[in-house]
């Protein structure tokens, strides 16, 4: 029997006070993306789901899908278990067994139910820049993007081999994820923010010589990196570095979640994705404050899409839960527990949390601070902070408001995948964003 999750979540007013408005720009198509993670098809169903699979995705509700991920420079452990490897070159690769005769044309095949569907690969991802990679993935990779931006040829190399890549298997763009250029912990240098707007500019020259013509995706972050030189440490800097970045690409992808989790220093429970303010009114960490530093530095809101998440950041041990105070805020112990499909500490599927809360493993409550929600459990110590279909509406009027080129999540595996009504987050989206068009 499907286990069902009602979650009433009462709206407040969206307060757009803090985003600077464009009303300049002219009415664009909107776009609602996901990315889709090539190694969720690997997870262990739960809650008498079926294993998830690229067949399962509704492409009617999408404007775009991001295969995530793909890799260039590095032959991987499923790909070569006994001698996982550096090519040498700049080549892209895929990064799974399955992906280029399962995966590839699965995804491939939704666009002949959607006929405007475009498919991006993206390339790198957090663990390819990881020199602590637990999976051993970034432990081999993460100076790479730096050493293919660092020369001409290098960069030709990479454009010229994406281009045949992307032809072959039949996608529709380049997603660059590079977390982060310029940072010096994760592989980076100082140099990589000149190198890396020459490989824009190269790159989107050769794509424009492509038929069909191949888009051009970058993922950008919240705030600016911690790792990055002093004069980019400024967010103005960083943020007018950006703006450049943007001449070159078709949208940029803000990463607008990952505010707070059990990685925060002190270990203190935080909100994953704050809206119009964080709980503490001198944090600049939310959502509102993200969009206002990309806008107000030029980057073009026609070309940004606003990042949402479909998953939430889970903590234990967490100090002093009652019934009338179970907010952000407490001392906690650890990560919070994986969940039976992720198995990621501190990381759980939407899916999984609403499984938690129809289980009563977990109380929910509305957080009308930051204009999302949390679910708790006051004997175990459990809490987490997540996004609902209510407010992912509240965050997709504020991308149209802004007039921004639309929205994304990460991803679409982690949203309710089987019961209905299926992709409730991405349809609440889709239905604020998507019929406008």
């Amino acid at each position: 029997m499907a286990i069902r999750l009602a979650i009433f979540f009462f709206i407040l007013a969206l307060n757009l006070e803090t985003v600077l408005f464009c009303e300049d720009i002219k009415y664009i198509k909107h776009v609602v993306a996901a990315y889709y993670e090539n190694k969720s098809h690997y997870r262990p169903p739960s809650g008498n789901r079926p294993p998830f699979s690229p067949q399962l995705i509704n492409p009617a509700i999408l404007t775009d899908i991001y295969y995530a991920f793909a890799c260039f420079g590095y032959v991987t452990k499923s790909l070569d278990p006994l001698n996982p490897h550096l090519t040498g070159d700049f080549s892209i690769r895929p990064t799974d067994a399955s992906d280029q005769n399962l995966l590839y044309p699965q995804i491939i095949a939704l666009k002949r139910r959607q006929k405007s569907l475009r498919v991006f690969l993206s390339v790198g991802g957090w663990s390819f820049n990881d020199p602590n990679d637990p999976e051993g993935l970034g432990q081999h990779t993460y100076k790479l993007f730096s050493q293919m931006v660092s020369s001409a040829s290098n960069r030709k190399q990479f454009i010229d081999s994406f281009i045949a890549y992307a032809h072959k298997f039949g996608f529709d763009g380049l997603d660059v994820d590079w977390e982060y250029p310029g940072d010096i912990g994760r592989g980076g240098m100082e140099q990589d923010f000149d190198n890396f707007l020459i490989f824009l500019k190269e790159c989107n020259l050769a794509f424009q010589k492509t038929s069909p013509r191949l888009l051009l995706s970058l993922a950008t972050p919240a705030t600016e990196p911690e790792g990055v030189s002093k004069h980019f440490e400024d967010s103005n800097n960083y943020f007018k570095w950006l703006a450049q970045c943007a001449a070159f690409v078709d949208r940029i992808n803000v990463m607008c979640y990952d505010y707070h989790g059990p990685f925060n220093v002190p270990k203190i429970t935080g909100v994953n994705a704050p809206l119009n303010r964080d709980t503490s009114p001198k944090s600049q960490l939310y959502v509102a404050k993200t969009l206002q530093n990309y806008l107000l530095n030029n980057v073009p809101a026609n070309k940004m899409v606003l990042g949402m998440p479909a998953f939430g950041h889970s903590y234990e041990g967490v100090a002093g839960l009652t019934l009338t105070d179970n907010g952000p805020g407490k001392p906690f112990k650890n990560d919070g527990i994986p969940g039976p499909s992720t198995r990621s500490p501190g990381l759980l599927a939407y899916f999984e949390i609403a499984d938690m809360i129809a289980r009563l493993q977990l109380t929910f409550e509305a957080d009308s601070v930051t204009d999302t929600a949390r679910g708790y459990h006051i004997f175990s110590g459990k809490w987490v902070s997540f996004d609902t279909p209510d407010t992912i509406k509240l965050k997709s009027q504020l991308a149209l408001n802004a007039n921004l080129k639309g929205v994304m999540f990460w991803s679409i595996d982690l949203d309710e995948y089987h019961w209905k009504p299926t992709f409730p987050n991405i349809r609440s989206a889709w239905n604020i964003i998507g019929p406008n068009d």
